[in-house]
């Protein structure tokens, strides 16, 4: 269960992110969305929530199109998963981290007090990946788990800069694989995280945050 002791922040949560982030793939995507269930079941209950997140957001269209806003408000915490859109899209590393690093440094001068930035997990068992590589037009698995290990060293990087704090996803999805848990965190669509999925992110996003 989420939020089993209470959180001292009481100001502004803000949620910077893609699809996932405005509940894509939940049954009940505006009550499921994993920030909101972050919002309702780790913070106080004076905390305010906005979610900026937006449907096919990578980490250039988020600074450009989501980060204002959120520099704006001056949010307390803000929640920041933007990576599979880049590794789907084919985004080049170097480019992708020195985007994030803009990205995450500009929240971080705009007074937020905690930034929790996600990283990828393995996307090897994703049935739309499994769809891809069988008609030949994705990697093979061990390959397309070393792009995903760039990626993920350069989140690593960008958060140690910025004092960041680092939500493990990639841990958290292996632990998933190995107790056989990680087919129901997928939504029908093959893509997005099911309701279950939502609710496992929002699990490792609140763990982060009270650390």
């Amino acid at each position: 269960m989420l939020g089993q002791q209470p959180h001292t922040i009481t100001g502004l949560y803000v949620a910077v992110g893609a699809s996932d982030a405005v509940g894509v793939g939940a049954r009940r995507p505006r009550r499921e969305a994993w920030p909101r269930l972050v919002h309702r079941q780790a913070f106080g209950r004076q905390t305010r929530f906005v979610n900026l997140g937006e449907s096919g957001a990578t980490v250039a269209s988020a600074l450009r199109d989501q980060v204002p806003g959120a520099e704006r408000l001056g949010p307390d915490v803000v929640t920041v998963w933007l990576v599979v859109n880049d590794v789907v899209g084919g985004v080049p590393v170097d480019g992708y981290e020195a985007h994030l690093h803009e990205l995450v440094g500009r929240l971080r001068r705009g007074g937020a007090s905690r930034v929790l930035v996600g990283n990828c997990p393995y996307l090897d068992r994703l049935p739309a990946y499994l769809v891809g590589r069988a008609a030949g037009w994705l990697p093979e698995p061990d390959e397309a788990n070393r792009t995903v290990d760039g990626y993920n060293a350069a989140i690593g990087t960008v958060v140690v800069r910025h004092d960041a704090t680092l939500v493990d996803l990639r841990t958290a999805g292996l632990a998933a694989r190995r107790a056989g848990l990680e087919p129901a965190l997928f939504a029908a669509d093959g893509f997005h995280p099911s309701t279950a999925g939502h609710r496992a992110l929002a699990r490792a996003f609140a763990a982060a945050l009270r650390t």
